[in-house]
């Protein structure tokens, strides 16, 4: 490789131009970390050319290009491999400060300045190759509307207009305010002599033995660390391009979904946030290595899986296989309970935070023999784990690991339904057990669930109650109104639910502090905030009722709710330990049918053998 040394407006001189490869990633810089530090070197370096134009130059940064072959008209082109961020805006301001310099009638330097934003002359495709630079496919139509227009207020929405109007802004506030030249002409003669002579880039020109991918690793741009994905991304069409694939077709046909918003979206992964496609991507690669990823290093992970196994053929295989994950792990996310398939599986999984499942799930629902198993079963099964596990307050810290391992006992042992089944439960000790009907009653019918879940989880159970009670007689009914989890004996019950003698006791922390014994008022607290006094209402109704005594709020449950987990309390005239209890046992076991919940395959915390479900 060789090293340059250009300014600004030599970067463009002369009949040529800068091409960003389709595959990298799109404009991102922002004003506070990359345009206003951009603008402060400008303006110091304009304030020193007023009073010492001899000064020496400023160090703008590097960039690194590789030569492109061109034949008969094409201009001459270069790939950048990385600076496209840094030329990108060298070619916004440029185009500002031809604009603003035409609102001042300074002409002259209008059209010089033009000179460098476009080509002119005989060209093979025109409508492209005019533009010194060319951006990747997502920005080039606003990096077009800039260059050949400028544009109007109103359109501020993508960044390479809001970087136009950054700098068209400043260049006036910084025009109006050089007192040498009242008309601007003076500050736009500054201006131009600074991108000429004052700010310098190192231009890094690849040669015939670099390996262009090698070096792109090794570089970041301005204060914009790339993420995993923007490395893989270019590892994969680097490999497309040495392989003669057709990158073009690749990319529109694989790789552009996943540059689109909903991939860019921020999620939390642990204790930070990422992109949700580096967050696929570590669950993907997972999946396929059957080890554990850490995200961090998942670009290097990734291409050393690549290297070491070569477990495709060609890139369109890989990039295929990666599509068909991303379409499931959608699902994931999106969680429509009723758009697709297993979509309240999906949906409950998400809303009780297990990712770590995710690679498990990516490998069963994209396993080539999914259609001859029973997937619907397996589902079953990992949903009995995962829920038994909770309800049993039971660690998830392991999960990564022998999500992993069920993982391997499939690919070893047979991708089947029993296999799996296998995996899950000869598993032993509280770490990792997948519990029984035994300890699973227990823990539905006594513990604190209210107190020691979420919300958000003791509603999903709730729901999955709700879902569980419905027959083939029954009107099925989406529900859509936000739901708000209830205590049916209000948490505060002691001044409007009187003891069944008729007196009415003190709050636990009185008796307690008091060291008052109270039998009754015991087993209400004790019993409060498990399953059996849980249900769900509207946030209105609840607000209305909540605390309101037995005979005036079960009327209205009874009126106001459709849901059929709140049928039951229309016949029960009095509510206390007793029908906390039994409908505790029968929201287990769905009106007294011993564990039917668990083992009739709702896909509630069922267990039971392979057989019985």
């Amino acid at each position: 490789m060789k090293a340059y040394t250009r300014s600004v407006l030599h970067l463009f001189d002369g009949k040529r131009r800068y091409m960003v490869p389709l595959f990298q990633r799109h404009y991102v810089w922002t004003q506070d970390r990359q345009w206003e530090p951009l603008w402060d070197d400008i303006v110091r370096m304009a304030d020193r050319a007023g009073t010492r134009p001899e000064g020496p130059p400023h160090f703008m940064g590097a960039i690194v290009i590789d030569q492109i072959r061109t034949f008969g008209n094409q201009v001459p082109s270069h790939l950048i491999i990385d600076g496209q961020q840094r030329l990108t805006t060298f070619q916004v301001i440029l185009t500002a400060v031809r604009d603003v310099a035409r609102e001042l009638d300074v002409e002259v330097y209008a059209d010089e300045i033009d000179r460098y934003l476009k080509n002119h002359g005989i060209m093979e495709k025109p409508e492209e190759e005019q533009y010194k630079v060319w951006p990747s496919r997502v920005d080039q139509e606003a990096f077009r509307r800039v260059v050949d227009t400028g544009l109007s207020s109103e359109d501020s929405s993508h960044r390479i207009v809001q970087c136009y109007k950054f700098f068209a802004t400043a260049i006036r506030g910084f025009l109006g305010a050089n007192e040498a030249a009242p008309d601007g002409s003076r500050g736009v003669e500054i201006l131009f002599h600074v991108l000429r002579d004052a700010l310098q880039v190192v231009s890094i020109e690849l040669e015939g033995d670099d390996d262009p991918q090698v070096i792109f690793e090794t570089l970041n741009a301005r204060g914009e660390a790339l993420l995993p994905s923007d490395l893989l991304r270019n590892f994969l069409f680097w490999r497309a391009e040495r392989n003669r694939e057709d990158k073009d077709r690749l990319y529109d046909e694989y790789w552009a979904p996943l540059d689109q918003k909903f991939w860019k979206v921020e999620e939390r992964l642990g204790r930070l946030k990422r992109p949700r496609i580096d967050i696929l991507l570590q669950h993907y690669l997972g999946s396929q290595k059957v080890a554990e990823v850490n995200v961090a290093r998942l670009f290097h992970e990734y291409k050393k899986w690549i290297k070491d196994r070569s477990p495709f053929r060609t890139i369109e295989l890989e990039l295929k296989s990666l599509a068909t994950n991303s379409a499931v792990y959608r699902q994931f996310i999106e969680a429509d309970v009723e758009a697709v398939p297993h979509g309240a599986f999906f949906w409950r999984i998400k809303q009780i935070d297990v990712g770590t499942v995710y690679p498990l799930l990516l490998f069963i629902l994209t396993h080539p023999d999914r259609d001859k198993q029973d997937i619907t079963g397996m589902l079953l099964d990992i949903e009995s784990y995962l829920f038994r596990r909770l309800i049993c307050g039971l660690t998830t810290k392991n999960y990564n690991h022998l999500f992993i391992q069920s993982i391997r006992d499939l690919k070893a042992d047979g991708f089947e339904r029993q296999v799996l089944r296998s995996s899950l439960g000869a598993l032993t000790g509280e770490a990792v057990v997948w519990p029984d009907d035994e300890m699973f009653a227990k823990a539905w019918m006594n513990r604190s669930i209210y107190m020691e879940l979420k919300p958000q989880r003791v509603s999903v159970v709730l729901r999955a109650i709700e879902d569980r009670i419905y027959t083939e007689k029954t009107e099925r009914m989406s529900i859509h109104s936000p739901l708000t989890v209830e205590h049916v004996m209000p948490q505060e019950w002691y001044e409007t639910w009187p003891l069944p003698d008729g007196t009415y006791a003190k709050p636990l922390y009185t008796r307690l502090l008091e060291k008052e014994r109270n039998t009754g008022a015991d087993e209400r607290d004790r019993l409060l905030h498990t399953l059996g006094n849980l249900t769900l209402l509207t946030h209105r109704l609840n607000s209305s009722v909540s605390n309101a005594a037995w005979e005036v709020k079960r009327p209205e449950i009874c009126l106001q709710s459709a849901l059929a987990l709140n049928r039951y309390f229309q016949d029960v005239p009095v509510w206390d330990v007793e029908q906390i209890r039994e409908r505790g046992g029968e929201t287990l076991g769905h009106r007294s049918q011993g564990l039917a919940l668990l083992r009739e395959g709702s896909g509630v915390f069922c267990k039971g053998e392979a057989g019985e479900m």
